[in-house]
């Protein structure tokens, strides 16, 4: 059932995620879980009138292209061990994912704790990141920059917050997004919070203009860039600099980048990094219509689309002519014969993944049935935000 927002409520829930996340203070009174809860709606059952099981969904807005979406965020997906096994979380999923099809969501985003298990809800692997560990003397090849400037700060240094988000937004408006957080101000102020004694750096060209930032920490001997972007490729050299002028056999460096980054490249000799892909964010559509809308095709402007196998919500399922050259109804339902057939989840590869219909077709996941020379444009995804 959802729940009531209210502070009894709020009395149930506490215990709940304080022994399901191990958590040894009361988050009643902690700021990092109060920011998501304030911006969230909470699912639950109860047994003998105590709270069993909890889900928070928490609302964000995404970008798919050139489209503000709505995403549901799920998280702290907890029961108590007695009420596990009971199908709670089977039910509240079912109905999270019911609850945004009516509130107009077009996504949900989730980190599993098991991939296998939020499949079964119609989820899917669509977000990936990038980990770059560099080996301390490759560092070498980094010297302080000779034009412009890098200032390094906390998020309390207003300059530096506006240029963060001035460079953040830029990134999103340029309209090759396929699902990153368009972030409100509640949730940059939570991130400063979430990971304390986290650093800034940016970059500004000769003309006082910021091309680039990233957020690090040290902690236990290890270097962490937990978020860069840079706008020219003399930005990603002046913050790779400022990672070199930390340079010592003591410590370990590792930076997170999106699944697209050619950071790599940057590195005269590549054999001192090594590079991981690691599977992050599911992903589950919500309205196949909205996704279909914001996506692009390459070539071909026209193609039909079969979705199968959306047990939840049944609107999903069918056939989707897209056509790109249409000023209006540039997606619909049609009946005819299809030009590709997969389910939910294979489409979410294809779409909002990283696959291409001719890889998903080799691999398949996706039947062809009249091939068409044509394609999603993939665009990137720059994903950083844990919840």
């Amino acid at each position: 059932m959802k729940l009531s927002q209210n502070k009894e409520t709020l009395d149930q829930i506490a215990p709940l995620v304080e022994y399901a996340f191990l958590k040894n203070n009361d988050i009643r009174e902690d700021p990092n879980f109060l920011s998501r809860y304030n911006h969230s709606m909470g699912f639950g059952e109860y047994k003998d009138n105590h709270l069993a099981s909890y889900i928070m969904v928490n609302e964000f807005k995404s970008r798919i292209f050139a489209k503000k979406v709505k995403m549901g965020g799920v998280g702290y997906v907890a029961s108590y061990p007695e009420n596990r096994g009971q199908g709670d979380i089977n039910r509240l999923m079912k109905e999270i994912i019911l609850e945004l099809h009516d509130q107009n969501y077009a996504i949900s985003d989730l980190a599993p704790f098991s991939e296998t298990f939020y499949r079964r809800y119609g989820y899917e692997n669509t977000i990936y990141e990038k980990m770059y560990q560099i080996r301390p003397e490759y560092l070498r090849f980094f010297k302080p920059i000779k034009e412009g400037k890098v200032v390094r700060g906390r998020w309390s240094d207003s300059s530096l917050k506006e240029a963060v988000i001035k460079l953040y937004q830029a990134k999103l408006n340029q309209g090759e997004q396929r699902n990153t957080v368009d972030r409100a101000d509640w949730w940059w102020d939570r991130l400063d919070t979430y990971y304390p004694g986290r650093l800034i750096c940016v970059y500004f060209d000769k003309f006082q203009q910021p091309q680039g930032y990233m957020f690090y920490r040290i902690v236990e001997r290890n270097f962490r860039v937990e978020e860069m972007y840079y706008q020219t490729p003399q930005a990603a050299q002046a913050l790779l600099s400022i990672i070199a002028s930390h340079s010592s056999s003591d410590l370990k460096y590792y930076v997170k980048m999106p699944e697209e980054s050619l950071l790599g490249e940057f590195f005269p000799e590549q054999e001192g990094i090594t590079i991981k892909t690691i599977p992050y964010m599911m992903t589950r559509i919500i309205d196949m219509k909205q996704v279909l809308e914001a996506l692009r095709l390459v070539n071909n402007k026209k193609l039909t689309i079969e979705v199968t196998d959306d047990d939840i919500i049944v609107e999903n399922n069918g056939i989707w002519f897209v056509n790109d050259a249409a000023e209006e109804a540039r997606v619909r339902k049609v009946e005819t014969d299809p030009d590709y057939t997969a389910s939910l989840t294979n489409w979410t590869k294809v779409l909002l993944g990283h696959l291409t219909l001719k890889q998903a077709v080799q691999l398949g996941f996706v039947k062809e049935n009249h091939p068409v020379n044509t394609d999603f444009v993939k665009g990137e995804v720059s994903f950083y935000d844990y919840f």
